[in-house]
């Protein structure tokens, strides 16, 4: 839309300031729909580079602790692959067989839902004799079909199969990772001038160790939320309780929606698989006070709200990387998210988009860097 003459006239810089915030405005969306349309063509190479990255974050504590008792290179690195190849192949056996039996099961669980929505039919005609005719009419049994999760299970089993296949991949680039962790500082100094290397060096170790922290501590609290809830289905005889301790561990990542998840999906079939619904439900209520206090008491005491992240932008992130990369592209979501709000909380011309990213109005700055005097 074009100025008036008369103020195009009196203002000549008005139109030109116009046009350019337009052609910023439209180059930026390109610029998003070209990264997009890289980041979900590039999957494949990319998702096992993330994965490693974040393993690399994860067990980068054990190298430095080999290292710190003399270890040579060659073993430590060695001893991390064994220790990460143990831990992925022992997770990745435990899913696939738990999601095979759970898919051999759903038949089973069909009828119960069948026989459970039939006695509930009678129940409602009884007391209602006027609803018979629709009750009747309504085919209950194929608009609640288990049979419908069973594409959902052989996606899952898809996905843990792509994984596995680039399990090789991802174990190679752990190792590049592994073996640029020492010298990389070294390069940086010799590569810059001394007073911008230190303050960049600062700026990345800080960087890195929240990131490691963020990782482990979340992985941690996971894994443990994960083994109650195998430990507290178990012992209450539950169908499959190491794919939902799996699932709850898994799910965590996802902010708000993962608990929902995790405390809403096993509760379905706890009804299904028991005959008595108050034990059903007992159990159900069990798990979601495990998860409830893990959640709400446990992880904010552990991690405290220095990675807190906008629900909007939790949302917009799952979104965003499921439709990039699937499942993992959700279960990667987040921690991509707060990966990203570290390093501009870091880095001083980025910290507006830590304020913008975060859940509360002023996050914590952290302590810039000393700077080297000339």
């Amino acid at each position: 839309m074009n100025l008036p003459p008369i103020i195009a006239e009196c203002y000549p810089g008005a139109t030109t300031v116009r046009d350019s915030k337009i052609i910023v405005l439209l180059l930026a969306i390109l610029t998003f729909l070209a990264v997009g349309f890289v980041l979900h063509l590039l999957q494949s190479i990319l998702i096992p580079l993330v994965v490693a990255l974040f393993l690399f974050q994860i067990f980068s504590p054990l190298m430095a602790a080999l290292r710190a008792r003399r270890v040579p290179a060659s073993l430590a690195i060695l001893l991390v692959l064994i220790t990460v190849s143990a831990v992925l192949f022992l997770s990745s056996w435990i899913l696939y067989s738990s999601l095979s039996s759970f898919a051999e099961a759903l038949p089973r669980y069909q009828q119960r839902l069948t026989g459970f929505l039939d006695q509930a039919s009678r129940g409602v005609i009884e007391a209602l004799p006027r609803l018979r005719e629709p009750i009747e009419r309504f085919r209950w049994e194929e608009s609640l079909e288990l049979s419908a999760v069973t594409p959902m299970v052989a996606a899952g089993l898809g996905s843990f199969l792509v994984f596995f296949s680039d399990l090789v991949l991802i174990l190679l680039i752990l190792v590049f990772f592994l073996l640029g962790s020492e010298s990389f500082p070294v390069k940086l100094g010799r590569a810059l001038d001394p007073r911008h290397a230190e303050r960049i060096e600062n700026v990345m170790r800080n960087i890195e160790e929240q990131v490691r922290r963020y990782l482990m501590t979340k992985t941690l609290i996971n894994l443990g939320n994960g083994v109650l809830v195998t430990i507290l289905f178990a012992a209450f005889g539950v169908d499959f309780p190491i794919l939902w301790g799996f699932v709850t561990f898994l799910a965590h990542y996802i902010p708000q929606i993962g608990g929902v998840l995790s405390v809403g999906l096993p509760a379905v079939f706890l009804l299904l698989q028991f005959d008595a619904v108050g034990w059903a439900l007992f159990i159900a209520g069990l798990n979601l006070a495990v998860q409830f206090v893990v959640g709400n008491v446990v992880e904010p005491e552990v991690m405290g709200e220095r990675l807190d992240l906008s629900p909007m932008l939790v949302l917009l992130s799952l979104l965003f990387w499921g439709w990039l990369w699937g499942a993992w592209g959700m279960v990667l979501a987040v921690p991509i998210a707060s990966t990203i709000r570290i390093i501009c909380e870091n880095v001083r011309p980025l910290r507006p988009f830590a304020v913008l990213m975060s859940d509360s109005a002023e996050p914590p700055a952290p302590v810039d860097p000393p700077s080297v005097s000339s």
